[in-house]
């Protein structure tokens, strides 16, 4: 049977969440979605499904699935490009990955020459868990390790409360609202940070795998300190997704108190 190269469509996203949990497990990451936050994948700013996702079927057996994201400002002088992709475990091998890598980069140089024209390009993606197959094509391809990321987690069964007197607070709407100037303060020196714009922290704050009723954080007037925002892919399981300080109120264990 013939392969079909097209977009994404809402009638596509019970397969997109299959397919997506299939290659979490069968990889090792551990990434997992709902079909609620797919479908809401449709209304991010500055993101056209129709442009920005490919994927490729046999028949009605979704194969490969792959995004490309841009980000909104400059990372030290060049346009940053997000390239995401995957193929069905069971049909690698075959030359889709390579496909579909070509086909991300080439909308990922477009869309940096129509937002940052005459600039440079730096293109990002993640290369999987160390020897993975998504690893060797990257480097056959050209890309190379940036840095590494280690997951930490906790059974809170067996977590226990030191007692420690904290300061921390549940955050109201507007609270949440003022953590985004906190995030862009604390990681404004970060490598490869670039600052969250209003509407995709209103768009991220709304998303359904959200958790604010496990979020904390740390006011001074009416200025957000630190905070640790929660969200939940997979029921029973909190992520950190955001964790940090502003500069100035480093040192004191605000960070310690809110997680």
């Amino acid at each position: 049977m013939s392969l079909t190269w097209r977009a994404v469509t809402r009638d596509d996203v019970p397969a997109v969440v299959a397919f997506t949990n299939l290659v979490g497990q069968r990889d090792g990451t551990g990434e997992v979605t709902t079909e609620q936050a797919v479908l809401e994948m449709f209304e991010a700013p500055r993101f056209d499904v129709a442009t920005d996702v490919f994927t490729v079927w046999e028949g009605a057996e979704l194969l490969g699935l792959g995004s490309v994201f841009c980000r909104d400002t400059l990372v030290d002088g060049r346009a940053m490009v997000s390239v995401e992709g995957a193929v069905h475990p069971d049909r690698r091998g075959r030359g889709l990955g390579s496909e579909l890598l070509s086909r991300l980069e080439t909308r990922a140089l477009a869309m940096a020459a129509e937002r940052f024209p005459g600039d440079p390009v730096r293109l990002r993606t993640s290369g999987g868990l160390p020897d993975s197959s998504a690893q060797r094509l990257l480097e056959d391809r050209g890309y190379r390790a940036d840095n590494y990321f280690i997951t930490m987690q906790v059974q809170l069964a067996d977590w226990v409360d030191r007692g420690e007197e904290i300061t921390t607070v549940r955050p109201d709407a507007e609270q949440l609202r003022a953590t985004r100037d906190a995030h862009n303060d604390a990681f404004r020196d970060h490598r490869n940070f670039s600052p969250i714009p209003e509407d995709h922290w209103d768009f991220w704050g709304k998303s359904s795998t959200q958790r604010p009723e496990q979020s904390r954080v740390v006011v001074e007037g009416d200025r957000v300190l630190a905070y640790a925002i929660v969200g939940e892919n997979e029921p029973g399981v909190s992520h950190v997704e955001l964790v940090g300080t502003r500069r100035e109120a480093r040192g004191r264990g605000l960070a310690r108190q809110v997680l």
